[in-house]
């Protein structure tokens, strides 16, 4: 994947996650802060998903060819705790789409 960065803006009663891609931005709004954000890469399908993990509710998805390898990193704007978890089962819209 050329480069994808991910933003998280908080605003009063609900938040802003913008999803920058090959040079265009997406807004998506959500009423409910997400407290674990799941990153699905489907390499062969050619999908990039972001979901609300606890509630299996899409955020974003890209759809790409990959044809290298895809290196996923991670960072915070600000100090904090990033964790990661790998080996999830696949959510239920997941499997199904």
């Amino acid at each position: 994947i050329r480069r994808l960065t991910v933003f998280w803006l908080p605003f009063s009663c609900s938040s802003l996650y913008r999803f920058l891609h090959t040079g265009v931005m997406s807004d998506v709004h959500v009423t409910e802060h997400p407290a674990r954000i799941g990153i699905l890469l489907d390499y062969s399908g050619g999908r990039l998903l972001f979901f609300n993990a606890e509630r299996g509710l899409m955020l974003f998805s890209i759809r790409h060819k990959f044809t290298d390898a895809a290196h996923p990193a991670f960072a915070l704007e600000k100090a904090g705790v990033l964790t990661l978890c790998t080996g999830m089962e696949l959510p239920e819209f997941v499997k199904h789409s």
